[in-house]
């Protein structure tokens, strides 16, 4: 799982490379208005107007959800509201951005061209950051982030002509210049787009990136029996690690039952791997799982070893692997309806 630990302090992969993608974007705004008398003005308005996207997009959970934060209040502690938040967030922030500008009367050619340069500063990191995927390298990403800063170089060095037309030429530019790269590594044999897992006879190598078929386990279950992660083949399984004082576990874990209960007749399948030798006992977890009226299997990591196998450092951390035994998501940290809804119907969507 992508996640660094240093004492109490958990830090999921994604959330650094947004953070430094945000870091990316914020630089270059300073880079394209230095010495221009705007420059504190428009950075003011676009760090609150960041601020502003935060605290819509984290706090329209209440509005995605409300019967479900009012049942588990807990839940805003440690989800967001989504998508439709976030389209939302972006709508109220680019709102206020332009009223704050228009307000201290900032050209509009000079705010939009800078804001436009530092949305796309920030892409270009998003995009080189996360072309890296363990072992593997994303060519169609790298492509698009090595154009993007070419792009980005040009337009930071030529002349401050902030004119609708420039700005819009440039995008243009930009536009059918990923245009081409999508073309290129979507084409049939390109090297960005390799050929699923198990087609055309071959095997998936076993490991834990994403496309590579997830390391079998065997385990005792709650309640007497065993289990083999192999077992599940046909099915959708989503193998979620836990334990019993983790308050994001317990936060998550109504939306799991929720989801495994619309689910199940579908083929899909929940594993709660419980951390056991984290626990105080074995009726600790026994009372949880009576007091959340949990459904699906819960197999006992008793001496962690397959927490270790899957490197799992922080919990909650759920992967979601498809029919084959092939893992296709990986999400450290709780999940909602949502979410788990959203990894199925990329699963589904695949086929």
């Amino acid at each position: 799982m992508d996640t660094w630990v240093w004492g109490p302090l958990v830090l999921h992969r994604h959330v650094v490379i947004i953070v430094a993608a945000a870091a990316m974007g914020y630089g270059v705004l300073q880079l394209r208005l230095r010495a221009k008398p705007e420059r504190r003005s428009i950075a003011a308005a676009a760090l609150n107007g960041a601020l502003l996207w935060l605290l819509i997009w984290k706090w329209g959970w209440v509005l995605t959800d409300l019967s479900g934060v009012w049942n588990h209040p807990e839940s805003l502690l440690y989800f967001s509201g989504g998508r439709y938040s976030a389209w939302l967030a972006s709508a109220a922030a680019v709102l206020y951005v332009g009223i704050a500008l228009e307000k201290r009367r900032i050209g509009r050619p000079v705010y939009i061209d800078s804001l436009l340069v530092s949305l796309f500063g920030g892409y270009v990191a998003y995009s080189a950051l996360t072309s890296v995927q363990g072992d593997d390298i994303l060519p169609e990403r790298l492509s698009v982030a090595l154009l993007g800063a070419i792009f980005l170089g040009i337009w930071l060095m030529k002349g401050k002509n902030y004119s609708a037309g420039t700005v819009a030429q440039r995008l243009l530019v930009l536009g059918i210049g990923c245009a081409l790269v999508f073309t290129v590594f979507n084409q049939p044999g390109s090297a960005g787009k390799p050929e699923e897992a198990g087609g055309s006879g071959t095997a998936a190598k076993v490991g834990l990136n994403i496309g590579q078929e997830a390391p079998d386990f065997s385990l005792s279950l709650l309640g007497g029996g065993e289990l083999k992660l192999s077992d599940y083949r046909g099915s959708v399984v989503y193998v979620n690690f836990w334990a019993t004082w983790c308050p994001p576990c317990q936060a998550e874990m109504p939306y799991m039952q929720q989801f495994y209960t619309n689910n199940e007749k579908n083929g899909v399948v929940i594993l709660g791997v419980n951390e056991t030798q984290t626990e105080a006992s074995v009726p600790v977890v026994e009372a949880w799982v009576d007091e959340w009226e949990l459904t699906f299997p819960i197999p006992l990591d008793r001496d962690g070893a397959v927490g270790k196998l899957y490197r799992v450092q922080a919990y909650p951390a759920t992967f979601v692997i498809d029919e084959q035994g092939i893992i296709r998501a990986k999400h450290p940290g709780p999940m909602n309806g949502e979410m788990l809804e959203n990894a199925l119907a990329s699963i589904r969507k695949a086929k």
